[in-house]
């Protein structure tokens, strides 16, 4: 329990160096606009996808020296038993096939080879071959 005294509290008008003050809150009222700005820009930079110039757009071609012309290009995946029918083989061939005419193979230069296990897993594999007419 607290003791009662017979003395009055004095209050004093005196400040306090560094906790109140008119400085204090204007340093208060600074920081969180601040803060505020800073967090107002940043979520407007999560919603807001940044706009892409033109060039970035249009697909580039690559240089020639980077295609070695005698190396083959493959593209195979492995599909276990139950993850594919005969008709997403279907579509899985001719989407590799697509991508390979798309960098440059006659279709008379691509080479399909499917391959069905016993346990019911398929290996595709597209490849082009160069040396084909």
């Amino acid at each position: 329990m607290a003791r009662r005294t017979a003395k009055k509290a004095v209050i004093t008008s005196e400040v306090v160096p560094g906790r109140r003050g008119p400085k204090r809150a204007i340093w208060l009222i600074a920081a969180g606009l601040v803060a505020g700005i800073a967090g107002g820009v940043f979520g407007f930079r999560m919603l807001v996808p940044p706009s892409e110039p033109e060039t970035a757009k249009t697909p580039q071609r690559q240089p020639e020296e980077i295609l070695v012309r005698e190396e083959p290009v493959e593209i195979s995946t492995r599909m276990r038993p139950g993850e594919w029918t005969e008709e997403s083989l279907l579509e899985h061939v001719e989407n590799y096939k697509q991508q390979i005419r798309d960098m440059g193979a006659k279709e008379s230069q691509i080479v399909a080879h499917v391959e069905r296990t016993d346990a019911g897993a398929a290996r595709v594999v597209v490849s082009w071959d160069r040396t084909l007419p």
